[in-house]
């Protein structure tokens, strides 16, 4: 690592931080193939693009790569543990991009570094505002990935002993609650503790924990799933209920005016739209759903609250989600739980 630290946000100064690495390490002469790119910042993660030569680089270093920064340096376990998930994903022939290496803090800088393969296209969610037609086609492509997903064998699961997915929402409800010292929220994770211990007795399949259309690229025929971070074993339900809620909430996080009125319209139509094709194929259970929602908004509702409380300053994330959209995850919680 140079003495000199590294600016996350600058794609130019990361990508040349890892050709140096990479002429270290294959004792070789490595370049930038073009001008590397950002795709900004997330809440978790800054994103760039970059690709390398070097006529002794391996081929996974050869082709568009994705480099991805976490916000934390305590979360180098968590992005190994996501390459190990991606691997596995793309060994049983399921469309993931394989990890190529993870950097752990104070390797190119000072916190944990992803490189990945780039997997080409657009999100789907920007396929289907370009080409609203194609909704239809589009969500049966999503229910049927995630269906396959959910139908791969988990008998070599790169981390069989960690929490399973309802604690594993549950995990970090219990910090933010503490840290926000806030009754309702205190209240409502008491209800759902022995929820979430009856959900997590149901079979256990492979759940990517955040599976909806931004998450999704499209290339043509070809399609790749991201984003692994709250991959996990548990019940296809919670991954299910996760999709569907999303598509409902999708207006209240809208960019604009217009673009939250049509996705007031559009968003529950789609939810039902992928729940149906996903059901063509695996049957749900309706009570199952319902339970899993409340667990996914009580998560979206402290989460909200924690974010607008600070909690994520540290990181240099902003506080862009708006604070509606907790008031409306605390009130889908509360119908979720009594019906």
């Amino acid at each position: 690592m140079s003495d000199s630290p590294i600016d996350i946000h600058d794609a130019g100064a990361v990508a040349t931080a890892v050709a140096g690495w990479l002429a270290q390490r294959f004792d070789d002469t490595v370049a930038l193939a073009d001008t590397p790119s950002t795709a900004g910042d997330g809440l978790d993660n800054v994103i760039h693009f970059a690709r390398f030569t070097g006529g002794r680089l391996p081929d996974a270093w050869r082709g568009p790569l994705v480099l991805r920064i976490h916000r934390y340096p305590d979360r180098l376990a968590l992005a190994q543990r996501e390459a190990a998930v991606q691997g596995w994903c793309a060994d049983l022939g399921y469309p993931a991009p394989r990890m190529v290496h993870v950097f752990g803090p104070g390797e190119l800088c000072h916190l944990p570094l992803q490189v990945m393969e780039r997997a080409p296209g657009v999100t789907m969610i920007d396929a289907l505002k370009r080409s609203p037609w194609r909704a239809p086609m589009l969500v049966r492509r999503l229910a049927a990935l995630h269906v396959q997903l959910h139908e791969l064998p988990v008998d070599h699961w790169p981390d069989p002993d960690a929490p399973l997915l309802a604690d594993r929402r549950l995990r970090s409800v219990r910090t933010w609650v503490d840290a926000l010292d806030d009754p309702d929220l205190r209240a409502a994770l008491r209800r759902a503790e022995p929820v979430a211990l009856e959900l997590d007795r149901a079979p256990r399949v492979a759940n990517h924990g955040d599976f909806h259309p931004l998450n999704v690229l499209v290339d043509g025929d070809r399609v790749a799933v991201i984003d692994w971070t709250d991959a996990a074993l548990g019940d296809r339900h919670g991954d299910v209920a996760r999709t569907a809620l999303l598509f409902r909430a999708a207006a209240l996080a809208a960019d604009n005016r217009l673009e939250r009125i049509a996705l007031a319209r559009v968003g529950p139509v789609l939810g039902r739209m992928y729940l149906r094709a996903y059901q063509r194929s695996a049957p749900l259970d309706a009570t199952r759903l319902r339970r899993w929602e409340a667990l996914h908004a009580l998560h979206g509702w402290a989460q909200i609250r924690s974010l607008h409380a600070g909690a994520f300053d540290e990181g240099g994330a902003r506080a862009d989600v708006p604070e509606a959209m907790a008031d409306w995850l605390a009130q889908r919680f509360a119908r979720a739980m009594a019906d």
